[in-house]
Formats: structure tokens, C-alpha cells, sequence
């Protein structure tokens, strides 16, 4: 499955957001970065998003209360999430009631207004929107990958409430972008199991164990640092020296990237099973080659620049058929993104509309370095350099005009043009 196009009409900050995701050759796969100032919509966008995914009734267990969901001043006192959903025949399988067709269909979701509250309201009424039902809402139809992932990833802690959640069939593919109090404690127990069961001869959970961290350790972490190994206390990493370092000792960059790639290979093997999860490449290099849509709220937390230069590119090359779809504040992880993959959501209370970079835009920020992505439409920023910077080459420029001029510079004006001479020094 994948996502062709998503509207969403009276939602919080959105009027009317209308994004086509499809890439100028009709594919899905691959890095969709949204950006956007504080505020703009980033987070609500991808919660809607998987609200129309998951149905109804999960997004309920997710989001307990609407409140303030349907945007002030809506005439209607209603809003709207519209996904069209691209089913993979073969992949994706429907519940076995009336004819089946593998084209695109909608996925609607209405909020009403109720006293102070919203109600969810699924529309079947389109004959397409019945597929959903029988499709991705339904929470027995094989096939229909998604997850989704928060900027709060943690491993260990969760609230009670959380941790019901985390333990749900569908729930828990998105628990940690709806609750901030949730955790991804089942991939530790999960990969614990698995190494328990390796000791104990059985060769399936063996051949996954393997798998994974064959997977996990292609080049993934920075500085040089390995993983070591699984056993009762959790995964193990390896510094350059030779050093073990714990999973509960992991800086949290560490423990967030390993807990989200490794959940995300769990919930893949969940959805389709171990058998044709992988395949290698001319370069014997394993890749997971199973499809479907996974979003990662503000993907660049806790995540050194090095690491966010590569990550990216590194789930895309491991995950070939997977549609990322992420946030960000950080220009590097627009460097990965793929054609007809940056959109930007505008400032709070402006009146642009939330829209997709054109080419142009977009082929000036895969090939820009940091400072002058930031200085493009997707950050919008008028000027890279500190206020005190600025404010230093505009008194340099004054100083240096009265010199020009043939002006005689007093002592101290002569000394502060020295000093100030540090900030109109560009450096390559």
C-alpha cells in the first residue's frame, strides 16, 4: 500500500491542504520531507495521516479526545481527512466480502462537532471508500503496512495508559506519535526473545536475529561504532576501541535510531512473515523489500549532523519499497529527498497556502550545502548568520565607508575595524 494523495479540509491550522505524493514517474517509495516552522502543522499532518490509515475506531484508542481538532471559524463545524490509498495486488489483501478491485481508493474520515469534543465519522458512501473498510481499517486483512513514529522515542518508561496501547495490534505501530508518555519497550523484549530462542536451537528466530543485525550493522552507525550482539541484557554496541556499551547506556541518538529501525523490521514481519522479507543486491548487500508507508515525526531529534547527512539515504537504500514520509527542522535531511518529496507548511497565522516545492526548488536544495537550504523557501530564513554577526558587518561596513570616503578613522574606530574584520571573513 501506498499514499497517492491526502486532503485535509477545516483540520486544526489547514483550511484546505491538498498534497499529490506520487513521483513524476507514477512510483511511491522512497524520502518525503515536510518542513516548517514551529507550529505550522508538521505533527498534525502526519497524525491525520494515520488516522485515515488506521479507521475510526483505532484512531479513538489513539486520540481519546478531538478537542479543538475542527478549525475555528469553520462554517460547518466539521473538517476532513481524505487519503487515496494505492493497493499492491498480491501484497495487500481485502476481507473476503463482495468484488475486489486493485485500484485507487479513498479512505475518509469526517470529524463532526460535538459539545466541546469532535466525533469521527468513516464515509463509505463513494463505492471506492468501502474498500478501506474491507482494506486497512479493517485490522484482519493481511497486507496494508504502516507505522508511524513521534519525535519521542524512547526505549524504556511509559505510562500505564501508554503501555496499553504499545501492546495492540495496530495501536501500537503509531502509539509514540499520538502518546509522548509511550515507549518502543517492545522491540528490546522482542529482540531479547529472539536471542533466547537462538540459544535454544530454533533455527527461525535464529535466521531473524541474524538477519536484523546483519542489517543493523551495513554501515549504519557513526564514529565507527558496531553492534556487538544481542543477548538477556539487550542489544550491545562496539566503540572503535573495543568498548561495550549497553543498550540502557546509549545516548539517546543511539537508542532512538536503533529502537525505531529495529520496530520498524518487527512490524514488517508481523504484517508479512519472514519469508520474502529480504533480498541482496548485485553487491550481496541485504535489503528489505517489502512495501508500504512509515512516518517519522521530526526524524532529525537527538540525531548528530553527520547521522542526519546519512540517514535518509541509508533507509532508502534498505528499505527500497518503503514511502518515508517525515519532518523536519534540520536542512540536511532534505538532501535525501526524492523528486516531487519536499513540501512546505507554511508559519503559523500566514496567508500562504501549505504547498510543494517545484523542481527547481527542489533540485537547488539536493545540491546546496546546509546554510543555503536554509536560506530556500523550505526554511525561509533571510539571513544564516548570528544577530551578532549581522550586526558586526554592518558597523564593519560603516567604519570602511567612512575610510573610503578619505574620512580620518579616530584610534578607536581604527581598532574596532580591526576587530570587526573577523565577521566579514567568509569562509569556504
Amino acid at each position: 500500500m501506498y499514499l497517492d494523495h491526502v486532503t485535509l479540509k477545516n483540520l486544526k491550522g489547514f483550511t484546505n491542504l491538498s498534497f499529490s505524493l506520487a513521483r513524476p514517474d507514477g512510483s511511491y517509495a522512497g524520502w518525503t520531507v515536510f518542513t516548517g516552522d514551529n507550529g505550522s502543522g508538521k505533527s498534525t499532518l502526519l497524525k491525520a495521516i494515520a488516522i485515515g490509515l488506521t479507521g475510526r475506531d483505532v484512531a479513538r484508542s489513539l486520540q481519546p479526545s478531538f478537542h479543538r481538532w475542527i478549525s475555528e471559524g469553520s462554517q460547518q463545524q466539521s473538517g476532513t481527512i481524505e487519503l487515496t490509498l494505492v493497493p499492491e495486488k498480491g501484497v495487500d489483501e481485502y476481507l473476503q466480502v463482495g468484488r475486489t478491485s486493485y485500484s485507487p481508493f479513498q479512505a475518509v474520515i469526517h470529524l463532526k462537532a460535538v459539545n466541546s469534543d469532535a466525533m469521527l465519522e468513516e464515509d463509505a458512501s463513494k463505492k471506492k471508500a468501502i474498500s478501506a473498510q474491507r482494506g486497512p481499517w479493517s485490522g484482519q486483512a493481511k497486507g496494508w503496512f504502516s507505522c508511524g513514529y513521534g519525535p519521542f522515542r524512547r526505549v524504556f518508561g511509559a505510562s500505564p495508559e501508554a503501555t496499553r496501547l504499545m501492546v495492540g495490534s495496530t495501536t501500537e505501530r503509531y502509539v509514540t506519535m499520538f502518546q509522548e508518555a509511550a515507549s518502543l519497550f517492545e522491540v528490546d523484549q522482542w529482540l531479547r526473545s529472539l536471542s533466547h530462542k537462538k540459544l535454544e536451537q530454533k533455527q527461525p528466530e535464529a535466521q531473524l536475529l541474524d538477519l536484523i543485525l546483519e542489517i543493523l550493522r551495513d554501515d549504519l552507525m557513526p564514529n565507527q561504532i558496531t553492534i556487538d550482539r544481542v543477548d538477556s541484557d539487550g542489544l550491545w554496541l562496539r566503540d572503535r576501541n573495543g568498548m561495550q556499551l549497553a543498550w540502557s547506556e546509549m545516548s539517546d541518538g543511539y537508542r532512538a535510531a536503533l529502537a525505531l529501525l529495529a520496530d520498524i523490521l518487527r512490524h514488517l514481519i508481523k504484517a508479512y512473515g519472514f519469508d520474502g522479507l529480504t533480498e541482496r543486491d548485485a553487491e550481496d548487500k541485504l535489503r528489505v523489500v517489502r512495501s508500504g508507508v512509515v512516518m517519522i515525526d521530526e526524524i532529525d531529534a537527538h540525531l548528530h549532523p553527520e547521522w542526519q547527512q546519512k540517514i535518509g539515504f541509508w533507509l532508502k537504500a534498505h528499505f527500497p519499497n518503503i514511502q518515508f514520509l517525515v519532518t523536519t527542522h534540520s536542512p540536511i535531511i532534505c538532501q535525501a529527498a526524492d523528486p516531487n518529496g519536499l513540501f512546505v507548511l507554511p508559519e503559523p497565522g500566514s496567508m500562504q497556502e501549505p504547498r510543494a516545492l517545484n523542481h527547481d526548488e527542489y533540485q537547488r536544495i539536493i545540491a546546496s550545502r546546509p546554510d543555503t537550504i536554509l536560506l530556500t523557501s523550505a526554511f525561509g530564513l533571510q539571513n544564516t548568520r548570528s544577530p551578532r554577526a549581522v550586526k558586526a558587518r554592518a558597523d564593519y561596513s560603516k567604519l570602511a565607508a567612512k575610510r573610503n570616503a578619505g574620512a580620518a578613522l579616530s584610534a578607536q574606530e581604527t581598532e574596532a575595524l580591526q576587530q570587526l574584520k573577523l565577521f566579514v571573513t567568509d569562509e569556504e
